[in-house]
């Protein structure tokens, strides 16, 4: 069969997302080599030249009044009037994407999210990936519900996860919620582990640029710190990590630095940079905004602990890339992050200060507890390695492969 593959985020702004795209389309370019023909697209210039550099190649999606039409079909008005322009001869209005995907011998697409593409695609079956629910989890932050953000995300999710021949979830409590928020079949969800991005995994293999004494002289880190790769949003939950070091200096005596990067919306960077400054922390904290992917795994080995007080998941990718580094994990208290990193991680309590300065202090004053914690991330980060994200969705494809046959056999001769 010929795969569509689409990855419609860019690294810069949804690191996580685009991070497990480029895995997935690793894995399963390298599984499916000799049986499947994969394409790869993408609606940004920016993610196509990343492809590229990768050995990728990707054809890129025009978007504007295509993008617009297409979406508009898949409504009742606009599909019963854009049906009746195909029928006079214009048969790519409102199913631009579909010809596309027609005009390249598409079987198949692969959602690496669940976002705009699928809701211009009505005449191609497809696989969606659910990467989170945070729109549904957190609908009190302002990130999901101002300028009806909640609308425009939770769109693709009420008309996508339904229709799709299979979902594609990274975790067991994620494949609940899907099942009940969206009744989807259990048996069409598939529960797959994230995967640490590339460059960890080949940073760990010993496939790194840079090391991390090499990276603390390139930021200016003279000092032991903590670090949090997450994107300047309110339930990223930024401000804990600030009080967390406050407090562990006023309770136990012990002064850390903090490591933050990533991107978002200017506005919530500036509030992080207005809450370090009432704090009192402009020197012990470093935000790096948006760094080398090639950095990322350094800045984690030189790090006293990763600290994810995150809201959001529950299964999130920073706690898996630390654990393959050997960087001990300090996360949220919520199920679903205890479900993904079981003995892996140490927990605090997000309505509790005082429970991450006392999770640092033993996690820097207790060696015996340091050790056990890695050991038991190390396990964690050697099951990972063994999960074949490939081989898993291969199944899917091989079974929408014998699916396909019953209208598809014998060949259409050319």
């Amino acid at each position: 069969m010929r795969i569509a593959l689409f990855i419609e985020c860019s690294r810069g702004d949804h690191g996580g997302a685009f991070e497990q795209a480029l895995s997935t389309i690793e894995c399963l370019r390298r599984q499916c080599a000799t049986k499947h023909d994969f394409v790869i697209f993408t609606p940004l210039e920016k993610t196509r030249g990343i492809l590229l550099k990768e050995g990728i190649k990707a054809i890129k999606i025009k978007q504007g009044v295509f993008r617009l039409l297409d979406r508009w079909s898949g409504t009742v008005v606009g599909g019963g009037i854009l049906r009746r322009l195909q029928r006079l001869g214009l048969s790519r209005v409102g199913r631009h994407l579909d010809a596309l995907l027609d005009d390249h011998g598409i079987d198949l697409v692969f959602l690496t999210e669940t976002v705009d593409g699928a809701l211009r695609i009505g005449d191609h079956p497809f696989i969606v990936t659910v990467l989170d629910l945070d729109h549904r989890d957190h609908p009190d932050f302002p990130e999901i519900y101002s300028n009806r953000a909640f609308e425009r995300l939770e769109r693709p999710f009420a008309n996508a996860l339904t229709r799709a021949l299979a979902v594609i979830t990274n975790s067991a409590s994620s494949a609940r919620r899907v099942a009940s928020l969206y009744q989807v079949d259990p048996s069409r969800i598939i529960e797959i582990p994230f995967l640490p991005s590339l460059a960890v995994r080949r940073h760990a293999a010993g496939g790194g640029l840079i090391t991390a004494e090499e990276v603390r002289r390139k930021y200016g880190l003279s000092a032991r710190y903590v670090f949090y790769p997450a994107s300047y949003l309110p339930f990223k939950n930024h401000l804990y990590v600030l009080e967390g070091l406050c407090a562990l200096e006023r309770r136990h005596g012990i002064i850390l630095h903090a490591v933050f990067c990533g991107s978002g919306p200017p506005m919530h960077k500036v509030t992080v940079e207005r809450q370090v400054q009432a704090l009192g922390l402009m020197e012990r904290v470093h935000c790096l905004e948006w760094v080398s992917n090639e950095d990322v795994p350094a800045l984690y080995e030189g790090a006293v602990a990763l600290v994810m007080p995150a809201y959001n998941g529950p299964a999130n990718l920073p706690p898996l890339e630390a654990v393959t580094l050997g960087c001990p994990v300090i996360c949220s208290d919520l199920p679903g992050c205890r479900e993904q990193m079981g003995e892996a991680a140490l927990y605090c309590n997000l309505a509790d200060i005082s429970s991450l300065a006392n999770q640092l202090a033993a996690l820097t004053q207790d060696p015996e507890l340091l050790a056990n914690v890695r050991k038991a991330g190390s396990k964690l980060a050697a099951k990972i390695a063994k999960i074949d994200y490939g081989e898993r969705l291969m199944a899917i494809l091989d079974n929408y492969e014998c699916v396909r046959r019953r209208w598809t056999w014998p060949p259409t001769p050319k």
